[in-house]
């Protein structure tokens, strides 16, 4: 089963997210539990939680969830590692209340104190993390790269998951972020070479998610720019090579594509079902409501 769909708003509650990926029949979708820009996480109302777990039962949609970007779980600034380690925590007993199988979280960045310092302290976190509070998975998201990043290599993702040695351990593969990082993507060779990587290191069974994304700068740039599916420079022939991989023609997936004069989820949608359409893949299971 081939599960797509976007990162939605909570604005107002946080059942709202789940009640708009019904509306839109998204097979996936994702949210922040909690405000993405504080440090400060307002607990989720009981009723509100129940009507997320509700809705998104109701239509089969698969929720994940994306830790505040303030979270920094490689941080060799301590008073910022602590509060890290507890909004890491946080976020994942929200997920156990709503009933989120997976929370995506970026590795952050060692501020200069070197690679190995970082996934150090990663492992530390994450298993911190894991030991405390029970229920969902955390996802390991690859990084494009910028200076001082933890995981921009599959390798480096799979000292942690080694590491951290749990099985509540998978990883959440953004394409635009490999790509920027220097991973091929526009060929089917560049994709079995990046598969092969993580298949070797980490296993395919802990792929927990993809984050559909073009990117607006070309290979190797290390820029963070997300853009539309088929506009960017991975374009419609890699997302063509990508989902003609055996290793992404199930699974969940969100889109994490801007919304500007370029284009908006609707425009997305129909470029990404062109693409399904033309490597086989039947467009009923890219965006469907299922029990």
């Amino acid at each position: 089963m081939i599960r797509f769909g976007f990162h939605l708003s909570i604005a107002g509650a946080v059942s709202n997210a789940a009640k708009e990926a019904c509306s839109k029949s998204y097979g996936a979708f994702q949210i922040f539990t909690a405000s993405s820009r504080s440090w400060v996480q307002k607990p989720i109302n009981a009723d509100d939680a129940e009507a997320f777990r509700d809705y998104a039962m109701e239509c089969g949609s698969e929720p994940y969830a994306h830790i505040p970007y303030l979270c920094n779980p490689a941080s060799s600034n301590l008073p910022v590692l602590k509060k890290s380690r507890a909004m890491l925590a946080r976020n994942l007993e929200n997920c156990a209340l709503l009933g989120v199988k997976g929370l995506v979280i970026h590795l952050g960045s060692h501020l200069g104190k070197g690679t190995a310092y970082g996934i150090e302290t990663v492992v530390e976190s994450v298993g911190e993390a894991l030991d405390s509070v029970g229920g969902a998975s955390i996802l390991l998201e690859n990084t494009s790269g910028y200076t001082n990043s933890i995981g921009s290599t599959f390798s480096e993702i799979a000292t942690i998951v080694n590491g951290v040695g749990s099985p509540r351990l998978g990883l959440c593969l953004d394409t635009c972020h490999a790509f920027a990082a220097g991973y091929e993507l526009r060929t089917p060779e560049g994709i079995s070479t990046m598969v092969s990587e993580i298949e070797a290191g980490i296993g395919l069974d802990r792929l927990g998610l993809v984050h559909l994304n073009d990117a607006k700068f070309d290979k190797g740039s290390k820029h963070d720019r997300h853009w539309h599916i088929g506009k960017g420079f991975i374009g419609e022939k890699g997302f063509e090579a990508l989902f003609s991989n055996d290793a992404f023609r199930h699974g969940s997936f969100v889109m994490e594509t801007p919304v500007n004069a370029q284009g908006g989820e609707a425009s997305n949608v129909k470029a990404l079902l062109k693409i399904l359409k033309k490597v086989h893949l039947d467009a009923n299971q890219a965006i469907t409501k299922t029990a």
